[in-house]
């Protein structure tokens, strides 16, 4: 089969963090000038969503493959995601589908996002972007042969806020989580709680101004918050092993959680100074990319 890519647009209303800072707009479009390579489209709720696929030439109908969903950040693109976050290389030898949605714009033609909240008085969003991405998985499951005991989600910023939440939301669904430069919702013990272990790999800098490290109040929790909430909800110990290293010219603290097996279900890779980007914290001749792959390939939702 050939490499195929394909895309998605939208637009909504809500509370959303967009790249700059906290933003407020109770207006969605799917108007604009969004441009996504090859797009494909699903239509949820009435919206004609876009997305874009990309099926590596190795893959067989004969053989169950992971899929791997990459969220763009805010103001972003799918397009834009696919090549800030190029996974296709590592989806070309690792034999898994990659899919990059795309999130709807704000107001009359502004900045793209996804409603990473639930609804409520609180969030002025009423767009339901868990809903698109689960019908978007189903679909993906009735066209290709993926194996639904590995799917997975990465992001950066807005999109990794996603990933946070999805782990929560579609928690029957996702194996993994690798967030990249975003936070989990303010109070997750409230509003999430995990039947079933999930992976996670966080990366967060700590000179990131938009997704600050010790969260926004009322809004965001702390990275330290969502690490203690991980940890209690998938039964590992905090006291973690914490290895330094370099990387980029910048200092990684990595802390690894183990569960009461001995599993690592969790990793906080710590960018020192690290600033708000799709971070590097390559090692041991290994970019960021491949690393988020091999963690979240170890998981499998029946673990």
């Amino acid at each position: 089969m050939n490499k195929h890519l394909t895309l998605l647009f939208i637009g909504f209303t809500f509370w959303s963090c967009t790249n700059d800072g906290i933003t407020v707009d109770k207006e969605w479009s799917k108007d604009g000038d969004i441009e996504n390579e090859d797009a494909l489209t699903i239509l949820h709720n009435g919206i004609t969503r876009e997305y874009v696929l990309y099926v590596p030439e190795i893959y067989s109908d004969n053989v169950s493959v992971p899929l791997l969903i990459n969220f763009h950040g805010g103001g972003g693109t799918a397009t834009g995601q696919m090549y800030v976050a190029d996974m296709r290389p590592i989806a070309d030898t690792a034999n898994f589908i990659l899919v990059y949605p795309q999130g709807l714009q704000l107001g009359d033609g502004g900045s793209t996002h996804w409603n990473s909240m639930s609804i409520s008085d609180s969030n002025k969003s009423s767009v339901d972007d868990f809903g698109f991405i689960d019908m978007l998985i189903d679909d993906l499951l009735l066209t290709y042969n993926i194996d639904s005991t590995r799917i997975y989600a990465t992001g950066f910023s807005n999109g990794s806020d996603m990933s946070f939440t999805l782990g929560c939301y579609l928690q029957n669904k996702i194996a993994a989580i690798a967030p990249v430069s975003g936070l989990m919702v303010h109070n997750p013990s409230a509003s999430c709680s995990l039947s079933v272990p999930i992976g996670a790999m966080i990366i967060h800098g700590t000179s990131d101004n938009s997704r600050p490290i010790d969260g926004i109040e009322g809004y965001y929790a702390s990275i330290n918050e969502t690490i203690e909430f991980l940890a209690s909800q998938n039964g590992m110990h905090l006291n973690p092993s914490v290895t330094n290293y370099i990387s980029d010219g910048l200092t990684i603290e990595l802390y690894s959680y183990p569960n009461q097996e001995n599993k690592i279900f969790l990793e906080y890779y710590k960018v020192i100074d690290g600033d708000h980007y799709w971070l590097n914290i390559g090692r041991n001749g290994l970019e960021t990319n491949q690393m988020i792959w091999n963690f979240l390939s170890r998981f499998s939702s029946n673990t």
